[in-house]
């Protein structure tokens, strides 16, 4: 998952979300709510506004707190994060291009392919299949408009 929008650098260097990223990212954690979209744990990279999309989410699915890790940083090596990923259920929280980069190594071995292309608050779902991953489905904004 992408975090949600943030504030520009220049409003707060910090840059938490802003009240449109707390909006969209709500709405995003209500589908997975109502979805039943299963998620035994999240884990944020750490920065603010990971973090505070991380515990929407949490409190939403009344989940435990939602974890800092390594890996998820903005510019963090992909290979890192890719070898100690929990594939029961996780959601994991993090920043461009480091998410994009991880789903394209993850779908094809290589960083340098666009497999997907993310917006804040969006959640790839990939799934483990013996030695392979597959898109399981994926969820943008444009599509919270339904019911």
């Amino acid at each position: 998952m992408q975090h949600g929008l943030a504030v520009d650098k220049a409003e707060d260097p910090e840059r938490p979300l802003s009240e449109v990223g707390i909006h969209q990212t709500k709405k995003i954690a209500n589908i997975l709510l109502k979805s039943k979209i299963p998620i035994s744990a999240i884990f944020h990279s750490g920065k603010l506004r990971a973090a505070q999309t991380a515990d929407i989410v949490a409190r939403t699915k009344n989940l435990d707190a939602a974890t800092m890790i390594e890996g998820l940083s903005p510019n963090d090596e992909v290979t890192l994060l890719s070898q100690n990923l929990d594939t029961c259920h996780a959601l994991y929280v993090g920043h461009l291009p480091h998410l994009e980069k991880l789903a394209s190594y993850l779908l094809s071995g290589k960083v340098d392919v666009s497999v997907v292309k993310f917006q804040n608050s969006g959640v790839l779902c990939l799934e483990k299949e013996v030695d392979q991953y597959l898109i399981r489905w994926l969820l943008i904004q444009e599509l919270t408009v339904y019911k």
